[in-house]
Formats: C-alpha cells, structure tokens, sequence
C-alpha cells in the first residue's frame, strides 16, 4: 500500500489496501478479572444482566478500549462487549430507590448490579469484597473459567 505525500491511500496499487475497521492483530486479551473490573465499571442504558463470561475476543476489545483514544471510540467497544454477554431485563415498576438486578462474583469480589432509573451499574462503584455481601443478595453466578 502506498500513501501519497498529501496522505490519500493510491488505489491504483496492486497490493492489498487494509480497510478502515477492527483489526485485533497482535493484541492480547486482558486478564479476565482486570476485563471484569474495567466493564462494570462503566453505567449502561438499559436493564441487563450478564448470562455468559467473556471470550477471549470480547477481552482483547476491552484491551483496545482501554487504549482508545477518544470516549466515543472506548464506549463504543465496551458496550458491543456489554451487549454480546447480557440478556435484557424487564423491570415492570419504576421505583425511586435503585432494584437489585444479580450479583456478579468473580474471585474474591463481588459486583452487584442494579436497576437504577434507566441505566444498569453496579452499586458500590467499583464492587466491594465478597465477604460484605450479605447472604441474600447471592445468586450464584460464578464468572470463573473452571479446567478439566
């Protein structure tokens, strides 16, 4: 591929010109509680609740989200990740105080995420440790990728 001085792309090379678009070559993913930590550190529209761990692609995006450069670019990434691992909830009765929707526990952290007003987040930002999550609030959904 050829680019001009001007820095126009020269069509009339026979060689391969690489497209505008995601390109993950060479990127490793991010270890999956550090992906863990920095997705639901975001607050996203809508009601959802996760259904599945990320893959490995859906992590080396979190590794490129982490090194965009604009938010648009960042957010973008973090809410394909967000949307390709959760399911919609429907919340029928819209309340002042925020609904607790799961608790998502990976290691030794817990993240409850809740209902509040139009968007979902987890409550305390940031999560807090397993052990201060009271007993009732647990639904078992352990993120962790066992080995055979």
């Amino acid at each position: 591929m050829r680019i001009a001085a001007d820095g126009y792309i020269d069509l009339s090379d026979s060689r391969r010109v690489k497209t505008p678009g995601f390109h993950d070559h060479g990127v490793e993913p991010v270890p999956e509680e550090e992906a863990v930590a920095f997705l639901l550190s975001h607050t996203f529209r809508g009601h959802r609740r996760i259904v599945r761990p990320m893959s490995v692609q859906e992590r080396k995006r979190i590794r490129l989200a982490l090194w965009a450069d604009s938010v648009s670019e960042r957010m973008s990434l973090v809410d394909r990740v967000w949307r390709s691992i959760t399911e919609r909830v429907d919340i029928t009765v819209a309340s002042s105080e925020p609904e607790l929707i799961q608790v998502v526990r990976f290691g030794s952290w817990a993240y409850p995420l809740y209902a509040d007003c139009d968007v979902t987040r987890v409550i305390p930002h940031g999560g807090m440790p397993i052990a201060d999550v009271k007993e009732k609030m647990v639904f078992e959904l352990d993120l962790e990728r066992k080995t055979a």
